[in-house]
């Protein structure tokens, strides 16, 4: 999602990062490790960067170090991809096309690289923002913002998506955001103007079926929420006051937890809190803050309980780039990624046994843009 006019739609960033097995955090999953085969891509809104995981933690460009999707060659027209996700397999590869209102998808060859598959695209609704891929790699939902809907697909032995049926189910408007649960039972999408979470079952044909309370007010500052590892707990950035925290029932219910907010080290709109990620070991917390769109925006860090609440650490925050709008983390726990919205950069940051945050060096890697970030492990 795009707030205060902070940068232009079709510049947006994600993240994708292959290795083995599929963890909990920001978009439901997190990276692997340790350091086996690891390789991350950024949507700058008119191509995929490619990058691989060193042993340090850092972010290295593939060859090539962009893949450029077109949509026709007279003259040249791009896909504007604004969101990335994979299969747990890492075999497979979506891109929600925002402009377009197309998913590419792609195959991802033995050394990381995106290759197209055919079709090249299929069509989902009107302007996706985001799409994600349940844990056992058969389906695929896209959100779409303009006509506020979930596309469903199955994916096929070869990776391609087709649509099931009914092809769509209804959400509130402006969707920004979603996430499966761990277990791959339950689907929830934030939107941002409707101040609403809504919760969906995930039948064994794929087909979403809204809980017997679909609907959970939140005012909404952006779609990275993250799911502790063993789904029992939900985050959820919101606009003015930090975070808030639920249980997750067995039946997907959400429960809000006592406080049922916890806030950011900066209050009001300029301190709207817009990515949250979980640890991959659940200790830790990690809060993005808009901070009015300044260099050195916080990431705010928190320890987390057993009953799932946050505790603020010590110093409360650390300073990443300019308004960060996306963390995700490694899944052994050292290293910690955070996309910074206004000057397209991606922090890096090595993680304390006490979960307190320091820069690496080089603090930060540069795309062309820096948004949403969505990471599995091969």
């Amino acid at each position: 999602m795009l707030k205060f006019s902070r940068v232009s739609p079709s510049i947006v960033f994600t993240v994708l990062v292959i290795g083995v097995g599929l963890i909990s955090g920001c978009a439901g999953q997190t990276i692997g490790g340790p350091f086996a085969a690891e390789f991350v891509y950024v949507a700058t809104g008119g191509s995929i960067a490619q990058y691989a995981v060193n042993t340090s933690g850092q972010l290295s460009p593939l060859t090539p170090a962009e893949v450029i999707t077109k949509v026709t060659t007279t003259p040249l027209v791009v896909t504007h991809p604004v969101w990335v996700t994979a299969s747990k397999d890492a075999k497979y590869s979506y891109a929600a096309n925002k402009t377009e209102g197309t998913i590419s998808q792609y195959s991802i060859s033995t050394s990381g690289g995106l290759i197209s598959l055919t079709p090249a695209f299929v069509t989902s609704g009107t302007a996706p923002v985001a799409v994600e891929v349940t844990p056992n790699s058969k389906f695929v939902y896209c959100l779409n913002q303009t006509d506020n809907t979930i596309t469903q697909f199955a994916v096929g032995t070869t990776g391609t998506l087709s649509a099931l049926a009914p092809a769509s189910v209804a959400v509130p408007a402006d969707g920004d955001g979603l996430i499966i649960s761990p277990n791959g039972s339950f689907l929830y999408a934030s939107s941002y103007s409707s101040s609403k979470i809504t919760a969906f079952a995930i039948g064994a044909n794929g087909q979403l079926t809204p809980l017997t309370v679909p609907d959970y007010s939140a005012p909404l500052a952006g779609g990275c929420m993250s799911f502790s590892p063993d789904g029992k707990f939900l985050y959820v950035p919101l606009s003015a006051t930090g975070v808030a925290q639920f249980s997750v029932g067995l039946d997907g219910a959400l429960t809000p937890l006592s406080p049922a907010t916890v806030s950011g080290s900066i209050a009001g709109p300029t301190g709207a809190a817009d990515a949250f990620a979980v640890s991959p070991d659940g200790k830790f917390g990690y809060l993005g803050l808009f901070h009015g769109g300044t260099p050195g925006s916080p990431v705010d860090q928190f320890s987390i309980a057993v009953n799932g609440t946050l505790s603020s650490l010590a110093p409360t925050s650390v300073a990443a780039g300019n308004a960060p709008n996306w963390i995700i983390a490694e899944p052994a726990g050292h290293y910690l990624f955070v996309a910074n919205e206004n000057d397209h950069t991606i922090s890096e940051f090595l993680i304390g046994l006490d979960g307190t945050l320091s820069p690496e060096s080089p603090a930060f890697v540069t795309p062309t843009g820096a948004l949403q970030m969505a990471v599995i492990t091969r």
